[in-house]
């Protein structure tokens, strides 16, 4: 309720319909008269508004009718005024009667030049406190209009606080806008650029619907002023639709959606040419509805998006921007079809709106940029890691054609090593043969043709010449078992044959070759062996023949020592020594390699097999051979055995084997 004219404060202020009731009265043929519009009664025909004007699109003038609030006696003249809005209403004429009684009129709106309005981009009328006002309203767009009566203070500070909002608001999007054309300009993507253009036509929108140039623009140019209003409307309805279809809808997957928005964008460019024609008010509903069906487009997209767990931040920010531009468009659409009337500045809240939306989908973008980045730096990480194991692949390709190369080459150099080996073996061993193998038949020859000869009836002459036979007999045979066990070693298939051996058997039989040697006297000690061993009886019994026979045939005359015994480390331990003239440490580190028969100058050399098949027998049961030596004191031969796991098959059937192997071997 007003206050009482006495009591106005200095800085007072009334809205038109809230504060102060009016009555709308409609003209539609526009050929009422100030006059007219001061007779016609209230009614059905003419209701009494309390609240602003909001009646959509009509296309025909209305007039506004209401009582001017009295002001204090001592009151300034001109102390009373009327500031409407919105600013881009075509012709707003305000009628008051003069003291003469005429009706004196005041015009603003935007097809009125600038010369003859009150100098502000909102409509300004001067009020005579007191009377009657009637105010003509003519325009294409939605017909609204939201005034206050004011007095002088309160109409500066009301200006004052009118442009230093637009001030801030034209600061904020000027600053935004510069960031998003210098982004678009550095990375040249089309969602940037589409986005810079969406928010330049939004601010070129906005500075026309706020009457900027109506107010500056020269005055031939006052229509179409006006006409941008309406131009800009479809502009940023077809720019919208144009954004969207760039940032969201420009993947193989949603073409068709696209094509749709590329639609909406043609029709609303289309709708452009509505307003110079002038049937904009007919054809308004199109761009209001393209505005919401862009938006709900993009929020479907979004929504798709978010569902296949595509790119989440960027759609979440692109629904969350498109969202907001959505629930503020629709109050925004319903107040401009009149179907709401609230006490606010419409336009306000669309203008503060679209730097938030735009902000948004700034951000939006550049989340976008980044995860493109980022998917970018992974392909180019994997691209890299993928050429590197390619390379690395191509290395190793390489390596193993190389080492297969060198192992041929190995291979080959080993064949014809071992070609030369062979060669040198078989020499050897015809030399061996020729050699080795003759002086034995050659005592068994003297000895029998002695014997032939000069027939003796001394029992012990034809004891020794037997004696002499048997020893050439076990030496040759020791040769031939040397032979062929060191063949038999080498084959695939070689394994020992172990059984429970009588270990003083063992010594006995190696001994027998001391009894038979004129030149040599056996101390054979077993008192600490133990009665068995587990061992391939055959096998040691070479070894032992081969260390023995070493000693009869190298040493010079004396004695020779076997000892057998069990040793600390649980291993059979048997010794064969002589008194013989020893050997260097040289020979001593080449003695047991194959085919190597020691630097003996005083007897004939052997072909080299013994210590050697010796040493491998030893090792076959767990155990080695070890030689100390020194010049002119003689040489020991140590032997140590592991007793071995038992073989397939009974022991007993082991020894029944054995003694048939021993009574052929000695046979």
């Amino acid at each position: 309720m007003l206050a009482r004219a006495g009591e106005l404060p200095p800085d007072f202020r009334f809205q038109l319909g809230w504060d102060i009731p009016m009555d709308r009265i409609d003209d539609p043929l526009g050929r009422m008269g100030p006059g007219d519009a001061a007779a016609a009664p209230v009614g059905e025909g003419s209701p009494r508004l309390h609240h602003s004007l909001n009646a959509g699109y009509l296309g025909h003038p209305v007039w506004l009718r209401f009582q001017v609030p009295s002001l204090p006696p001592d009151a300034e003249p001109g102390a009373l005024w009327l500031l409407a809005q919105p600013t881009y209403l075509d012709t707003v004429t305000l009628y008051q009667r003069s003291a003469t009684g005429d009706w004196s009129a005041q015009e603003s709106g935007d097809h009125v030049p600038a010369p003859r309005k009150a100098g502000v981009r909102q409509h300004l009328f001067r009020l005579a406190p007191g009377a009657m006002a009637l105010i003509r309203i003519q325009t294409s767009s939605a017909m609204q209009f939201q005034g206050s009566v004011l007095g002088a203070q309160a109409l500066g500070a009301s200006l004052a606080d009118a442009e230093r909002g637009m001030g801030l608001h034209f600061g904020a999007v000027a600053a935004l806008l510069l960031g998003i054309w210098a982004a678009a300009a550095i990375f040249r993507t089309r969602a940037l650029f589409a986005l810079a253009v969406l928010g330049s036509v939004s601010v070129i929108h906005i500075f026309n619907v706020r009457g900027y140039s109506s107010l500056w623009v020269p005055a031939p140019w006052t229509l179409w002023a006006s006409h941008s209003v309406g131009i800009g409307a479809f502009a940023l309805a077809a720019t919208l639709a144009w954004q969207i279809r760039e940032q969201l809808a420009n993947t193989g997957r949603h073409r068709r959606t696209g094509r749709w928005l590329m639609a909406l964008a043609a029709l609303n460019l289309a709708g452009m040419a509505s307003v110079p024609l002038g049937f904009y008010g007919s054809v308004a509903w199109v761009n209001l509805l393209s505005l919401l069906a862009s938006d709900v487009i993009a929020i479907v997209l979004c929504v798709l998006a978010l569902r296949t767990r595509e790119r989440r931040a960027l759609h979440a920010l692109l629904l969350s921007a498109y969202g907001l531009h959505a629930m503020a468009g629709v109050p925004i659409a319903i107040i401009m079809t009149g179907a709401l009337h609230w006490n606010i500045d419409a336009t306000a809240l669309w203008q503060w709106e679209v730097i938030l939306f735009t902000a948004m989908i700034a951000c939006a973008v550049f989340v976008g940029m980044v995860l493109r980045y980022r998917d970018i730096q992974r392909t180019k990480d994997l691209a890299i890691e993928r050429l590197a194991q390619s390379e690395q692949s191509l290395e190793e390709r390489i390596g193993q054609r190389t080492a297969e190369l060198s192992q041929a080459q190995d291979a080959l150099g080993q064949a014809l090593e071992n070609e030369r080996a062979l060669r040198l073996e078989q020499r050897q061993f015809f030399h061996m043969i020729s050699h080795e193998f003759r002086t034995p038949l050659a005592v068994v020859d003297s000895a029998a043709a002695e014997q032939q000869a000069f027939p003796s009836a001394d029992i012990n002459a034809q004891k020794d010449r037997a004696a002499q036979i048997r020893r050439a007999c076990r030496r040759l045979a020791s040769l031939v078992d040397s032979c062929l066990i060191s063949e038999r070693m080498d084959t695939a298939g070689f394994s020992l044959q172990a059984s429970p051996v009588n270990t003083a058997d063992l010594l006995e039989h190696a001994a027998q070759l001391v009894h038979w040697s004129p030149r040599h006297h056996l101390r054979l000690f077993t008192d600490l062996a133990p009665p068995e061993w587990v061992c391939d009886g055959t096998l040691v019994r070479i070894a032992l023949s081969n260390l023995v026979d070493n000693a009869v045939k190298y040493a010079s005359a004396g004695e020779i020592f076997i000892a057998a015994r069990k040793g600390e480390s649980g291993l059979l331990e048997i010794s064969v020594a002589d008194e013989g003239s020893g050997m260097s440490l040289e020979v001593m580190n080449r003695i047991f390699q194959r085919f190597e028969r020691g630097d003996r100058t005083d007897q004939s050399k052997g072909f080299g097999l013994g210590l050697w098949v010796t040493r491998r027998i030893a090792r076959l049961h767990g155990g080695d051979i070890t030689v100390e030596s020194r010049l002119g004191e003689g040489t020991c031969f140590t032997l140590t055995l592991a007793t071995q796991p038992m073989a397939s098959g009974s022991a007993h059937h082991q020894r029944q084997v054995r003694a048939r192997g021993e009574s052929s071997w000695a046979t």
